[in-house]
């Protein structure tokens, strides 16, 4: 797909059952705060879906769901609206629009994340933005990278990874780094929290740490960032390798 292709191409890149999911969320939550509401998260989506007449910040006239390009050239007018210190409507724009192309993985519901997560909004659970296939898939193709890795980093880096995976997915009894039994309804967040902190010791060669290599503790980190949705792109491509510049 060439450049122009791409930018003229439909703007929502989530599918379709996430976006209508968390568009009910954001619903609920304007309905539970009703001085927030319109907020820039049901604008934009509305915008994005091609139910709204104008674009949420620019006003630009709409015929239609935006494009690629469309999609980008509001994000960056909402990112010029003067904020002064304040949460404003832009930012709800701007976090909405980025999860709808899909540079963001952040699910953008107003207000406070539960301490349950969004991820049952978008295929996942809990505080995991990542389907079981999907998973299973990333975890294919480490255990591929693993086989004919070309030297020491790279067969470690797919070696934490493949943990992670099957200890989400619960082929794996124990965690990854900490060596803790796997809780009865799969890892939480807070189990991925002290996990990535471990292999923060592993990837830095600290204390216990040293029990692993460092490309171990590298791809824990990577993958739990992933899962979470902290990062769009995962820990290894479809060759199995390390993504280049997560080092």
């Amino acid at each position: 797909m060439t450049i122009a292709e791409r930018e003229s191409s439909p703007a929502v890149r989530r599918p379709s059952e996430h976006v209508t999911a968390v568009h009910e969320a954001i619903r609920e939550w304007e309905a539970a705060h009703p001085d927030s509401a319109p907020s820039g998260e049901g604008q934009a989506i509305l915008w994005a879906l091609g139910e709204c007449a104008q674009a949420p910040i620019s006003g630009r006239p709409s015929e239609g769901p935006p494009t690629l390009a469309d999609a980008c050239a509001e994000i960056d007018a909402a990112e010029r609206v003067p904020r002064e210190g304040r949460i404003i409507p832009a930012d709800g724009v701007v976090s909405a629009l980025r999860w709808l192309i899909g540079a963001k993985d952040g699910v953008p519901v107003p207000g406070k994340r539960p301490a349950e997560g969004w991820g049952h909004l978008v295929g996942g659970r809990g505080v995991v933005m990542r389907g079981e296939a999907e998973i299973g898939r990333i975890a294919e193709a480490a255990r591929a990278g693993l086989a004919d890795a070309p030297d020491e980093w790279d067969r470690t880096w797919c070696s934490g990874t493949v943990a992670v995976c099957e200890w989400m997915l619960g082929a794996r009894s124990k965690s990854p780094v900490r060596d803790t039994p796997r809780p009865m309804n799969g890892p939480t967040g807070v189990n991925l929290g002290m996990e990535e902190r471990a292999a923060e010791d592993v990837s830095r060669q600290l204390g216990r740490g040293r029990r692993h290599s460092p490309g171990y503790g590298d791809g824990v980190i990577r993958t739990i960032q992933w899962l979470r949705g902290q990062i769009t792109v995962p820990p290894v491509n479809e060759q199995g390798r390390p993504v280049p510049g997560a080092r």
